[in-house]
């Protein structure tokens, strides 16, 4: 008696039919390169995309957490240093972050680096993309990519990207997205 490996059916998942995308994407990636021309982006790209956008996001922080940080650090006992010096600038830039690849996200389908490089996020089934799946693919799934979990793991994490055939992220699998080239 044969027996079937358990990860058989998320492999077929994987390779179901491509997405359904907005009708003018299709069309302007078929005037170009022909009736197959959805092209997802791969990891390298989307690793430079994301490199510019923590750029981006690094400097909004500077000018407006850390500019004004001095005027609030307190050193008159270890737990209010610890707070004004540590965890609030944490919060703030985690805050930022979401913000930052949320709202982009949402009211463009980008962000700033993935502009520069010409990519796009799509939902699965061509639908425009609602708070509820960037939630899940800004909030819960790049948290799940950045945990402080053993063995370095978030690492590991982005190289699904490279690994999948569709080439999305933990992220995209939970919000049912891809990247694609948008040219």
């Amino acid at each position: 008696m044969e027996r079937r490996l358990p990860s058989a059916g998320f492999k077929r998942y994987l390779r179901r039919q491509p997405p359904v995308i907005a009708s003018s994407t299709i069309e302007a990636a078929n005037q170009e390169k022909g009736a197959n021309a959805i092209r997802y982006a791969g990891f390298w790209m989307r690793l430079w995309a994301f490199l510019f956008d923590l750029l981006i996001v690094s400097a909004i922080n500077a000018a407006l957490v850390q500019s004004w940080l001095p005027f609030f650090q307190t050193s008159d006992h270890f737990f209010g240093f610890a707070v004004t010096t540590v965890f609030t600038p944490a919060i703030l830039y985690a805050l930022l972050f979401f913000a930052y690849f949320a709202g982009m996200t949402k009211a463009f389908s980008q962000t700033l680096g993935k502009m520069v490089f010409g990519l796009k996020v799509v939902a699965a089934d061509g639908s425009p993309l609602t708070w509820r799946t960037l939630f899940f693919r800004e909030g819960v799934g790049r948290f799940i990519q950045q945990a402080p979990l053993p063995l370095r793991f978030p690492l590991l994490a982005y190289i699904v990207v490279a690994c999948t055939p569709k080439k999305q992220g933990i992220h995209d699998l939970f919000a049912e997205t891809y990247v694609i080239h948008c040219d």
